[in-house]
């Protein structure tokens, strides 16, 4: 959970809904010193059933395991790339044809309404909760908060947040991680100037 930045908005329900599946998955990672938290298929069954993405019984595979490692790694540097982050940059270009050939995977399907007009997986199971992940990133693009999913530049912290500030100017997850990094700044600064 993020604390809310000062002067940022709320974001609608429907976004925010798309961006929690999203960054539920990404902060899944090692980072920061958090443990790894998809060790193998039970923790990806898991992890798909408490987003309710899969039935608990569903069987989920070792190799389902490494495809979701991987697909979290993309989305990793896209948000890293999102938060201006060097290594991001670097890896956007791998991640970007790794997310582009991959995608031809889990295909989806328009699901209309009187409400209007959705993306959903064209496939049940491990598959079809992987196009879950895409179903969300298209959401976010249309309604324009993908840039907004980013990592926050706190080494001691890399989690995944959703940008809330009114200018897309958010680097950090919470004030917490925005004060820490301000207070090493101000100690290299201080270092340098004595």
């Amino acid at each position: 959970m993020t604390t809310q930045q000062p002067g940022a908005e709320q974001c609608p329900p429907s976004v925010c809904h798309s961006s929690d599946l999203l960054l539920g998955f990404v902060n899944t990672a090692p980072w920061g010193g958090n443990p790894e938290t998809m060790n193998g298929a039970e923790d990806l069954s898991a992890w798909l059933a408490r987003a309710g993405l899969l039935d608990a019984e569903a069987d989920v595979t070792g190799a389902d395991t490494a495809a979701a490692r991987e697909l979290r790694d993309a989305f990793i540097m896209i948000f890293r790339a999102h938060s201006g982050c060097a290594d991001g940059q670097d890896a956007l270009p791998a991640a970007e044809r790794y997310i582009q050939r991959i995608a031809q995977r889990y295909p989806l399907v328009s699901q209309l309404s009187a409400e209007g007009c959705r993306l959903v997986p064209a496939q049940d199971g491990v598959l079809g909760g992987f196009g879950a992940l895409f179903a969300a990133a298209a959401d976010l693009a249309a309604r324009g908060g993908w840039a907004r999913l980013k990592m926050c530049k706190d080494p001691s912290c890399h989690r995944g947040f959703f940008d809330k500030t009114r200018n897309s100017s958010g680097l950090y997850c919470s004030t917490a991680c925005s004060t820490r990094m301000a207070a090493r700044a101000y100690r290299s600064r201080s270092k340098k100037s004595a």
